[in-house]
C-alpha cells in the first residue's frame, strides 16, 4: 500500500474515532431523554424509549425553563454586542496606533487574561451591591458582559491587515470609526463570528456569577434553573437527560449557523 494512501487512512481512522467519541455522549443523552429511568441503563443506548417527549412534558411543567432560556439569550446576546464592539475599538487603538502608555495598556489586558472570575467576584458582587443592582438584569448581566479575549483577538486580526487600507479611507476623507465599520470589520468578518461564538459559549454556560448575584426565580439562568432541577429530580434521569438536550441546542444552533465562518476564521492568518 502506498505512503500517502496509508497516511490519509490514518487520518481518515483518527478523525472517525474522534468524531465517535464526540458524539457518543450526546446520541446517549439524546436517546435517554426519551426513555424512562428504569429503561436508560437496562435496553440499548440506541433503541426507543416508551416515555417519548413526555420527559419534556414533565420537566417543563415543573420548572419555567423557557423563562430561564429568555434570560439566557437575552444575558449571551448583550455580551456579544458589548464585546464586539468594545473589542473591536481596543482591538483597532492597539493594532494601529502608536501612543505613550499603550505598551503599558496591552500588558494590562494580558495580565486581565490570567485572573479568573472567582477571583474578583467577591469585590464585584460587593460593587454590584453598592449600584443597587442585586436581583435585577443589570446586575446579571452588564459587569461580565465584556470578555477581554476579545481584545487580543481583535487586535491579532488588525495587525495582520496592511495599512494601505486604512491609509486609502483616509484619503477619501473617512474618520477612524467609518474606516473601522466600513472597512476594517467587513475585512475580518471571521474574526467577529469567532469571537461572538466563543463570548456566546461563555456566557451560556456562565453559573457562578448569576447564582451570587440573583436569588429570584424569575431572573434564573438556564444553568442555574438545570442545576436546580437536578438537584430536586436527580434520580429521574429521563427528565434530567431532557433539561439537558433542551439547555445544548441554542449553542448548537448557534455555532452551526456560523460554522463556516467560525472555521474560516480560526485558521486564517492573512487577507484574502
Amino acid at each position: 500500500m502506498p505512503k500517502s494512501l496509508l497516511r490519509k487512512f490514518f487520518a481518515y481512522g483518527v478523525i472517525a474515532i474522534a468524531l465517535v467519541l464526540t458524539f457518543y455522549p450526546v446520541a446517549w443523552m439524546l436517546s435517554a431523554s426519551l426513555k424512562e429511568s428504569g429503561e436508560i441503563f437496562t435496553t440499548p443506548v440506541f433503541s426507543s424509549g416508551s416515555a417519548g417527549l413526555g420527559n419534556y412534558v414533565s420537566a417543563f411543567a415543573e420548572y419555567p425553563f423557557f423563562l430561564y432560556l429568555l434570560n439566557s439569550v437575552f444575558a449571551s446576546l448583550v455580551s456579544v454586542l458589548v464585546t464586539v464592539l468594545l473589542g473591536a475599538l481596543a482591538g483597532y487603538s492597539f493594532a494601529k496606533f502608536r501612543y505613550g502608555l499603550s505598551t503599558v495598556f496591552w500588558i494590562v489586558v494580558l495580565v486581565s487574561l490570567m485572573i479568573p472570575l472567582e477571583a474578583v467576584v467577591i469585590p464585584l458582587f460587593l460593587e454590584v451591591h453598592s449600584f443597587g443592582w442585586t436581583n435585577t438584569y443589570a446586575g446579571l448581566v452588564l459587569p461580565t458582559a465584556f470578555n477581554v479575549v476579545g481584545i487580543f483577538i481583535f487586535r491579532q486580526a488588525f495587525v495582520a491587515l496592511p495599512d494601505d487600507y486604512i491609509d486609502a479611507a483616509r484619503v477619501d476623507g473617512a474618520g477612524e470609526l467609518r474606516i473601522l465599520f466600513s472597512v476594517i470589520l467587513p475585512m475580518v468578518l471571521p474574526t467577529v463570528v469567532v469571537v461572538s461564538v466563543l463570548t456566546f459559549n461563555l456566557n451560556w454556560n456562565s453559573y457562578l456569577w448569576p447564582l451570587v448575584v440573583t436569588s429570584d426565580d424569575g431572573l434564573r439562568t438556564l444553568p442555574l434553573g438545570m442545576a436546580a432541577f437536578q438537584a430536586g429530580y436527580n434520580t429521574q434521569y429521563g427528565e434530567v437527560m431532557a433539561v439537558s438536550v433542551f439547555g445544548t441546542l441554542p449553542t448548537a444552533v448557534f455555532f452551526l449557523a456560523l460554522q463556516r465562518y467560525f472555521v474560516e476564521g480560526t485558521i486564517s492568518t492573512g487577507v484574502k
